[in-house]
């Protein structure tokens, strides 16, 4: 399903994954997508990636930002910014040259800090 979005960098749309939703196999395009489902597969979008509280992704993130609230299990490469909320999970390591990792969540794997100063 597609909506707009306020996100000027995602072309005015992006890509939900409702609660309820399994998707398996690769994803990949540019514009943000927001997981409120499951996936299980690598993600590939040169915007966001957002993965809700109820969100659930089983592969590799690979986009311009990352915010986890839900779980992830596998290594996510942001370009610009990684955030992982109270209520988020996640098992893999974290390449990003900003990272936020907010205290109660959950965090087993390595951070690399890259591009920066």
């Amino acid at each position: 399903m597609t909506t707009s979005s306020p996100n000027p960098n995602a072309g005015g749309q992006a890509t939900f994954v409702s609660t309820g939703v399994k998707i398996k196999g690769q994803i990949s395009g540019s514009s943000e997508i927001v997981i409120d489902g499951q996936v299980e597969g690598r993600i590939d979008v040169q915007a966001a990636v957002v993965v809700s509280a109820n969100g659930n992704v089983d592969g590799d993130i690979v986009a311009k930002t990352v915010k986890v609230d839900g779980k992830v299990q596998g290594n996510v490469n942001a370009a610009e910014s990684f955030e992982l909320q109270v209520s988020g999970r996640i098992e893999g390591d974290v390449k990003a040259p900003r990272v936020t990792i907010a205290e109660g969540s959950f965090f087993k794997g390595n951070v690399e800090m890259t591009g920066g100063r």
